[in-house]
């Protein structure tokens, strides 16, 4: 909306002529006639008295909060598409374009400190990553310091969490005192949002959505657990694949029909360290068959039906996976990521004239 039409908006909202407008700004009614035609703007110096009278926001005087919020809606989405694809490049260039032009959206702040932290996983060479890291760390500190948005705020924790906590990879920001700190400051794990709302919905009207809380937390705490047990440290090679296995089961029996939408990735990395302990051991027949299954499920990762689905199996019928808001810090698809890990892992040279191997990987 223009200033001319915003002004006569807000004036009549107010019950106001333009008359008793230009007494209360202590203008002339004829300045105020011109403003509302569009052929003169206010003083400069009117402009906080005229948005203090109306109770808006300068921006929205001056019909900008709309264009923004257009212009946000647009970034957010672009944001989705670009996370989905894994292109961080172009993330961070969008999201520290985004930030200098609105140096106080802690939104556009969170989404450029996010980036920046996958393109530290990902490596780009010991300078930039540690430029890297030094951004999203002020950027994170000036979060905490000025944003009153909990999210927002809850998100930048995890990021510092994460930053300080990386001795090896980025040794010039790691400081583990600081990574104990903030984590400690955080809310505790039964106070969390997940676990709060399986108490709020408590009517009968609100029985399916506790439901869906509670079948949502049921998948985020497995794999939470399974991840913890099959990343675990195991020197010995069986002891690494009596974890897959213990890892696997627990996914089998929650998700008991095999649709684990989302999650594919997840078993997907669970049967490629299988083949791997196989390799390792020497046993050919069991790791290509393990890297069949890997395959299997990347495909499955890369090609879901459509972005937001319920899951089926019976224990968390009422959970759901939208695969739209999923980020990851690599463009190749799941597949593409399977057959590069496995080209370059030397415990499969053994194998790789196997006519299975050979069209797996093909």
């Amino acid at each position: 909306m223009s200033f001319k039409d915003k002004i006569k908006e807000l004036r009549r909202k107010q019950n106001l002529t333009q008359e008793q407008l230009a007494e209360l700004l202590s203008v002339s009614p004829q300045a105020v006639s011109r403003w509302e035609t569009g052929t003169a703007m206010p003083d400069i110096s009117l402009l906080i008295p005229m948005a203090n009278l109306f109770d808006v926001t300068i921006d929205d005087l001056l019909g900008r909060e709309t264009e923004r919020s257009a212009e946000m809606e647009v970034y957010k989405e672009r944001v989705r598409e670009l996370s989905n694809k894994g292109s961080i490049p172009q993330l961070i260039n969008l999201s520290r374009e985004m930030s200098q032009k609105y140096p106080n959206d802690f939104v556009c702040l969170s989404n450029l400190s996010h980036a920046l932290i996958m393109q530290l996983y990902k490596g780009s060479g010991a300078e930039i990553d540690e430029s890297n890291a030094k951004e999203a760390i002020n950027i994170c500190e000036r979060i905490l310091r000025d944003c009153t948005d909990d999210k927002i705020r809850s998100d930048a924790l995890q990021h510092l969490v994460i930053l300080y906590s990386h001795p090896t990879a980025w040794p010039a920001v790691a400081d583990e005192e600081k990574a104990v700190s903030l984590a400690n400051s955080a809310t505790s794990f039964w106070t969390s949002k997940e676990f709060l709302l399986e108490t709020a919905y408590s009517t009968e009207g609100s029985k399916e959505k506790q439901l869906a809380v509670k079948h949502n937390n049921i998948i985020n705490l497995l794999d939470c657990i399974t991840r913890n047990i099959y990343k675990g440290n195991y020197n010995d090679p069986k002891d690494k694949l009596s974890a897959c296995e213990s890892a696997l089961t627990l996914w089998e029996t929650i998700i008991s029909d095999g649709n684990y939408l989302f999650y594919h990735c997840r078993i997907k990395d669970i049967y490629e360290l299988i083949a791997t302990c196989h390799a390792e051991m020497g046993d050919a027949e069991e790791a290509v068959r393990a890297l069949t299954k890997a395959m299997h499920h990347a495909k499955q990762s890369d090609n879901p039906p459509c972005e937001v689905l319920k899951f089926t199996s019976p224990l968390v019928r009422y959970a759901t996976s939208d695969m739209s808001r999923t980020s990851k810090n690599y463009s190749e698809t799941n597949a593409e990521l399977l057959r590069s890990q496995v080209k370059y892992n030397r415990v499969f040279d053994f194998i790789r004239d196997d006519p299975e191997f050979i069209e797996l990987m093909n």
